[in-house]
């Protein structure tokens, strides 16, 4: 069959790999004039490793794993933990590990992995029209401001930003004898959040939230970061001050203010962040998009062109019910991470009360992803009534 996706980032390249795997003449249309990622790093959670497994390239990911040790979870600002899970523990119980590489060298990797000629720059798609003749199945993954998305969908309200401001950056390392708490630290008295997580080759990769106004000069920006947390984990500054203040990329989250009703309309799936955008606070921005790509390419197996709206139908049977809970999930986590004050000592308590072998089988529950291809001879039931 023949397929157009539209965008190349790290969805519509993840669903172009998946679907030319399968044989299908795949054309990825990009809007930008070079195949380009910005951003520092991206946070890979066991069930996005497993999906890139089975798209074939899972185990250049794993090879970058630096061994993140058995502890992680959250701490106070002052790197005190407040909930600690085994990630060793999770690693077994998934069957993946969760592994913090370059977004350049990912985009790279999957872009490498289609024929030439596959990705066209300089493709901007303004309509669905421009796109629907004499194709056979559309994928949507353009991005969290998603204009195909709108066009679909003209009544949702869209994204909006969270309020929250994210600086991220690679720091080449600490200084000797200084480590740094695997996971994020935060700070009750102003809801700044801190997370570190090591990668291949000693490289550290880190991110700083906040909620106040901070200055935009990028120096003076690093400036205000290290007074506002001089009484911080040691970490906190050495990282800070390891970063070259050009090279830190600052953004303010956002999500869809709800979930899409459908995932699907007629020959077009929507895919990645134009299907569930979502704050990063569960790090699932990737790995929801690279488990659609899987499960697309699993539905869209061996059907005749006459059979995509049915299969279409089956990956949104599949795939929304899964995205929608990690989008009420990293919304509540936001809330909750964020809170400043008196309620905010409640939450460390709370968090404090937790076992760890209970958070640690939680937080397995919620990365584990079977790619294995679904048995098509049990019938979905819900997407057999929306046949019907």
């Amino acid at each position: 069959m023949r397929v157009i996706v539209v965008g190349a980032g790290l969805g519509g390249l993840a669903a172009a790999v998946g679907l030319h795997r399968d044989g299908h003449e795949v054309v990825v249309l990009e809007r930008a004039d070079e195949l380009r990622e910005n951003g520092a790093a991206i946070g890979i959670m066991p069930n996005g490793v497993l999906a890139l497994d089975a798209l074939g390239l899972g185990h250049a990911v794993r090879e970058r794993d630096p061994g993140l040790g058995a502890g992680g979870g959250m701490f106070d600002r002052l790197g005190r933990p407040l909930l600690v899970t085994d990630q060793a523990a999770v690693q077994r119980r998934t069957g993946a590990p969760a592994v913090v590489v370059p977004r350049r060298w990912l985009h790279g990797l999957l872009a490498g992995a289609l024929p030439a000629g596959t990705v066209r720059t300089g493709s901007r798609v303004g309509a669905l029209a421009d796109v629907r003749d004499g194709v056979d199945v559309v994928v949507v993954a353009d991005g969290a401001r998603s204009r195909l998305r709108a066009e679909l969908f003209p009544d949702h309200p869209g994204l909006a930003g969270s309020g929250e401001t994210a600086a991220r950056a690679i720091a080449p390392g600490l200084p000797d004898g200084l480590t740094a708490p695997a996971g994020e630290l935060l700070d009750h008295r102003t809801g700044d959040r801190f997370g570190c997580m090591a990668m291949a080759g000693g490289a550290v990769y880190w991110y700083a939230t906040w909620h106040d106004p901070a200055p935009t000069d990028p120096a003076e920006r690093r400036q205000w970061l290290l007074t506002r947390r001089a009484d911080w984990h040691p970490a906190v500054a050495a990282l800070v001050r390891a970063t070259p203040a050009e090279d830190v990329h600052v953004v303010e989250t956002a999500q869809l203010v709800r979930p899409l009703p459908r995932l699907v309309e007629g020959r077009i799936a929507l895919l990645g962040d134009a299907a569930h955008a979502m704050t990063p606070d569960l790090a699932q921005g990737a790995g929801q998009a690279f488990e659609d790509a899987v499960v697309l390419a699993d539905e869209l197996r061996g059907t005749a062109p006459d059979e995509v709206p049915a299969a279409l139908l089956r990956y949104d049977a599949r795939r929304r019910p899964r995205t929608t809970a990690m989008q009420h999930q990293a919304r509540r986590a936001h809330r909750t991470l964020t809170l400043r004050g008196p309620v905010a000592r409640l939450r460390d308590t709370a968090m404090r009360l937790i076992p760890t072998a209970l958070a640690t089988r939680a937080l397995a529950a919620q990365l584990a992803f079977d790619p294995e291809p679904r048995d098509r001879t049990a019938e979905n039931p819900v997407t057999a009534d929306r046949l019907r």
